[in-house]
């Protein structure tokens, strides 16, 4: 299992009476991350999973993960979030699909 963190885009005072937007981390967890393959035998169109390129799946379910975040790993690598998952609704573990985004130059 990998350590990511979760963290989502908030706007600041810049100081001079302005906003800049950021990311701030929101939790941490442990799960795995796996690239997605799709195929074009498939008919039907899900546009989320479509543009994903991974898939994160969380064993121990973490609630209140949105479409609005975006997952780093441990390498400073982003993964934008393009739909979270609680599979069947029971709160049992998370699915998030997410798009590669690249890497974060230092930390934050």
């Amino acid at each position: 299992m990998q350590s990511f963190e979760i963290q989502e885009e908030k706007s600041i005072p810049d100081g001079i009476g302005g906003h800049i937007k950021d990311w701030f981390p929101v939790t941490s967890v442990e799960g795995y991350l796996d690239l997605v393959t799709g195929t074009n035998l498939n008919p039907v169109q899900n546009a989320f999973i479509e543009e994903s390129t991974h898939l994160l799946i969380i064993p121990e379910f973490t609630p209140a993960i949105t479409d609005d975040m975006r997952i780093v790993d441990q390498h400073n690598r982003f993964y934008l979030v393009t739909y979270a998952d609680d599979p069947v609704g029971v709160g049992h573990h998370n699915e998030i699909y997410c798009k590669y985004g690249g890497v974060i130059d230092g930390k934050g």
